[in-house]
């Protein structure tokens, strides 16, 4: 569970992370970093600051990912989705209250897609925010592209044979989405990867058929 707010000391960065982007925001420095051992991602800042005489840089956004060889409790392996794939589970996402309404979460998902080859995966728990970020990558995006995958049908929508991409409103929300405590749509999930891997294989359909 991510709790913000809360900093990374310079050892643990150098140590466990991979700087996988630099980039300007409101007159700062900031990085992405990611660890790809337990697995998680993070949006820092560049600068080191002093927290009651400690050095550490400030986490502004931070995410919780898991490596899974299926999908939840559910019987589809991913690897029968994609292939040679690298694909991460979501399982929490958290924006310091400060910056947020910047971009940073899509600018995270972005990053890790584009610059790792990581695969992302919603998680089967939905909320509010949640499904607005989800919405909001799939509707604005210019890199990345955003498909529904059903894994108790093993089949992406339309569910029938062919892979449509999700842009936050084409896909009737009640197809896609029933928020915690309602399960009536926990076999969904969406799945983020980057525009121009996704062209390549929908070039080539029998590749996503399950």
């Amino acid at each position: 569970m991510i709790v913000m707010p809360t900093t990374y000391s310079p050892m643990t960065v150098a140590r466990s992370f991979q700087l996988v982007e630099e980039f300007e925001l409101s007159g700062r420095v900031l990085h992405v970093i990611y660890d790809s051992q337990t697995p998680r991602a993070a949006i820092i800042e560049a600068d080191i600051e002093t927290f009651d005489g400690v050095p550490r840089h400030r986490v502004v956004a931070a995410l919780d990912l898991q490596r899974k060889a299926q999908l939840g409790k559910d019987i589809v392996a991913v690897e029968r989705c994609w292939e040679d794939a690298n694909l991460v589970q979501v399982e929490g996402i958290c924006v310091a209250p400060g910056e947020r309404d910047k971009g940073l979460a899509t600018r995270l998902y972005e990053a890790l897609i584009l610059q790792c080859g990581i695969t992302l995966i919603s998680d089967f728990e939905q909320y509010d925010g949640g499904k607005m970020l989800w919405q909001k990558i799939a509707r604005e995006s210019d890199h990345i592209v955003v498909f529904v995958l059903d894994t108790e049908q093993s089949a992406f929508w339309p569910y029938d044979g062919s892979k449509v991409v999700y842009d936050g409103g084409c896909i009737p929300e009640e197809r896609i989405w029933s928020l915690s405590p309602d399960q009536k749509c926990h076999g969904i999930v969406l799945v983020a990867e980057s525009k121009t891997k996704a062209s390549q294989m929908m070039e080539d359909p029998a590749r996503f058929r399950i």
